[in-house]
């Protein structure tokens, strides 16, 4: 069992999980502090290193705006949050599914929304940060060892935070 963050970011390092989306419970825990994951390749590849034990998903939703000639109406509470015909994101899903390939990770799920638990202590910015920085010496086009990298830089960061048979 690792004991120390040096410890921690070479086990991390030897392999990424093998959990799969499933395991991702699909109600919130009891927490205050959320960090939604905007629905792109960065942020499911955070989510899916992250792990069930911090993030949890629910189906996404559409921003209650819809444009129409130059102008913003709000859109019917009744289908607020629904998507249909060429909006509703295969493209964006499938170019993010391909990023998540290259770097080892399967494809997640269509039409979910990932939020991730911060533990306490722990903000926004930092996790950002700290995944940002594992992956700037690392070629963009390696995604493979951008995710390696990244999962060690969570690891580290959550480390005494979750145990350590959830990653």
């Amino acid at each position: 069992m690792p004991i120390n963050d040096n410890e921690v970011r070479l086990a991390a390092l030897e392999a990424l999980p093998s959990w799969s989306w499933g395991d991702f419970a699909k109600d919130p825990p009891q927490t205050v502090q959320l960090m939604r994951l905007e629905p792109n390749g960065w942020h499911a590849l955070i989510a899916y290193l992250a792990g069930p034990s911090w993030v949890y998903q629910e189906p996404a939703r559409s921003d209650p705006v819809a444009a129409t000639g130059g102008t913003d109406q709000r859109v019917d509470a009744a289908t607020a949050g629904t998507v249909s015909g060429d909006a509703d994101g295969t493209a964006a899903h499938d170019e993010m599914a391909r990023y998540l390939a290259d770097a080892g990770v399967p494809e997640p799920p269509r039409q979910v929304q990932w939020m991730l638990c911060l533990p306490q202590g722990v903000t926004e910015w930092e996790l950002e940060h700290a995944c940002r920085l594992a992956a700037q010496e690392v070629d963009p086009r390696d995604h493979r060892r951008i995710a390696h990298e990244v999962h060690a830089s969570l690891r580290v960061l959550l480390n005494g935070r979750m145990p350590p048979l959830s990653w």
